[in-house]
């Protein structure tokens, strides 16, 4: 019974740990993010860099593994940085092994 709840613990804490990656999104300088840096890290099969030229003129790079770049905008803080994120790019969960099972019951 300990081998089963253990089991049951680690899947509850894997899958919070991918829900939250999820969701994790940053905000950094926009230095060394000016448009033509990120239109050139934007390069990959199916990564889409987009610009609007209105108020703002933010531009940013969705990439193919779900990762994304928006820098600029109309406000002074937007104007100073860049929000990254990632959406679907998260390392494939570790389940317990054999060995693992083996370990908790002794």
């Amino acid at each position: 019974m300990k081998v089963k709840a253990t089991f049951t613990a680690i899947l509850a804490f894997a899958a919070i740990g991918l829900i939250a990656d999820l969701a994790i999104a940053k905000e950094i300088n926009i230095q060394g993010h000016n448009k033509s840096q990120v239109q050139a890290g934007c390069q990959g099969k199916g990564d889409v860099f987009w610009t609007n030229g209105g108020p703002g003129g933010d531009y940013g790079c969705s990439k193919s593994d779900g990762s994304l770049i928006v820098c600029g905008g109309v406000t002074s803080q937007q104007k100073k940085t860049c929000s990254t994120a990632r959406t679907t790019s998260f390392p494939s969960p570790t389940f317990p092994t054999r060995a693992d099972a083996e370990k908790v019951e002794k």
